[in-house]
């Protein structure tokens, strides 16, 4: 099978050169790797300059600097430009951060699993953070969800879900409309990914409380999204995530990124999950 990683960029030269090793010490590489700079201003540009000019199946492009900023939207439209470059027709597409540091079999075994499963439609590993002096799970998600920095994607079905939407929230969507649409969706436990730079570093104080936003688009209800919130409150230790999650989600409710089908389709997985419910 052929695929093709799409990496959006932006100020992470601290990480990239371990990064883009771990791409070169892939057992089965990229057939292409497409570096997107989001207006850095760092050494992001000369670095994947450099690495484009030595590796033949590495492209680098370049996004002007924009002070806009909003967390997933972002990294969405960066991505998107990216599809640009695109060389042929992959069998699978991927979307992966530059703050990741992946296993050398990482894209040996998933595509293994793709080729095995026609049904399989996206896949992962699990992400781990160095914390008290060990890597440990991150455990801002249950092990089943499948995390934006590492998704990779059959093409049949990212197309099927109408591409990423760019918002907050968004590898939550791609999800749930791969769910909706047949695919299955898979994280495996062996491929421990090494998170550089825990989620949410970058945000600014009780950025978090923006999935409020990602809630109201996803259809949740105000009881799952007062849920939801609540455990991401508990997870970072800060009550505020919840109140000012609740007010995006009151904001936002008139404004769903997906059908009312599918917003139930979604309503009737979470209560199942959290009753217990196959």
């Amino acid at each position: 099978m052929t695929f093709t990683i799409i990496m959006p960029i932006h100020n992470e030269a601290d990480h990239l050169e371990r990064v883009l090793r771990a791409y070169e010490h892939q057992v089965k590489k990229p057939n292409q790797l497409i570096l997107v700079n989001d207006g850095s201003t760092d050494q992001t540009q000369e670095i994947i300059d450099a690495w484009s000019k030595t590796h033949h199946w590495i492209d680098a492009v370049h996004l002007k600097k924009d002070h806009y900023h909003a967390p997933g939207t972002k990294v969405v439209q960066a991505f998107d430009h990216g599809r640009q470059y695109i060389k042929g027709t992959p069998d699978l597409i991927g979307k992966f951060d530059a703050d990741i540091a992946l296993p050398p079999q990482y894209f040996e075994t998933l595509l293994r699993h793709f080729s095995e499963q026609p049904a399989l439609g996206m896949a992962s590993g699990l992400l781990y953070i160095y914390k008290d002096h060990q890597w440990q799970y991150e455990g801002l998600a249950k092990t089943t969800k499948i995390r934006g920095p590492v998704k990779l994607y059959r093409t049949e079905c990212f197309d099927a879900i109408g591409g990423l939407r760019p918002c907050i929230g968004w590898d939550s969507i791609d999800q749930w409309l791969a769910l909706y649409f047949g695919w299955k969706i898979q994280t495996y436990a062996d491929l421990h990914v090494k998170h550089l730079k825990p989620t949410g570093a970058n945000y600014q104080t009780n950025g978090q409380a923006q999935q409020g936003i990602a809630y109201a688009s996803m259809r949740y209800g105000l009881v799952l999204a007062f849920l939801s919130l609540a455990k991401l409150a508990w997870f970072y230790k800060r009550l505020s995530i919840l109140s000012q999650g609740l007010k995006y989600y009151w904001q936002n409710r008139s404004a769903p990124l997906i059908s009312a089908q599918q917003g139930a389709f979604v309503r009737r997985f979470l209560w199942k999950a959290i009753f217990g419910v196959k």
